[in-house]
């Protein structure tokens, strides 16, 4: 179960979980997915210094797609890994000029009092690693070129005006 609070543990420890079918819809409905069959997380979590904790593993998904090619529903695997680490109290950023470097690595986020919510989490990493653009595999854009020949007869009430227009020309 995904909705769970990762709280800061004193020795590293392992989480894994699995989506029920609610959070599954949720998460379809969330991403307007046609359907989110499994969704898995799978963390090692330990501490950091100061009372912080660092997560780091993978969420992996079975999700539904409509291919933006075919406009056909296919299923895809989704696998990406992630890790994060949080710290207690606000993280604040220093003022001034930014330096390369510390872009390089991400930022610790804040640690809530409650502990990290694990669903969020997922759902942070599905949103930010999700192709807005998705293919069935085999389909190919060259396949639907455009055919100027290939159009039909215009029909409706402007087909008459049409006409004209071409014999005038």
């Amino acid at each position: 179960m995904l909705t769970r609070r990762i709280p800061r543990p004193e020795a590293g420890t392992r989480i894994e979980a699995r989506a029920t079918k609610a959070e599954c819809r949720a998460l379809a409905a969330l991403f307007d997915l046609p359907a989110v069959h499994v969704v898995e997380a799978a963390f090692a979590v330990r501490p950091l210094p100061g009372g912080g904790l660092e997560l780091e593993g993978r969420v992996a998904a079975r999700l539904r797609r409509l291919c933006v090619v075919t406009a056909e529903l296919f299923d895809e695997d989704f696998a990406e890994p992630e890790t994060r680490r949080y710290l207690p109290g606000p993280v604040e950023a220093d003022e001034g000029e930014i330096e390369v470097a510390a872009l390089e690595e991400d930022a610790p986020e804040p640690l809530p009092p409650e502990g990290v919510d694990l669903l969020e989490l997922v759902s942070e990493v599905l949103a930010l690693g999700l192709d807005p653009h998705p293919r069935a595999p085999g389909a190919d854009i060259a396949e639907l070129e455009y055919d100027p020949e290939a159009e039909e007869e215009p029909e409706g009430p402007f087909a008459a005006l049409a006409g004209l227009k071409e014999r005038d020309g």
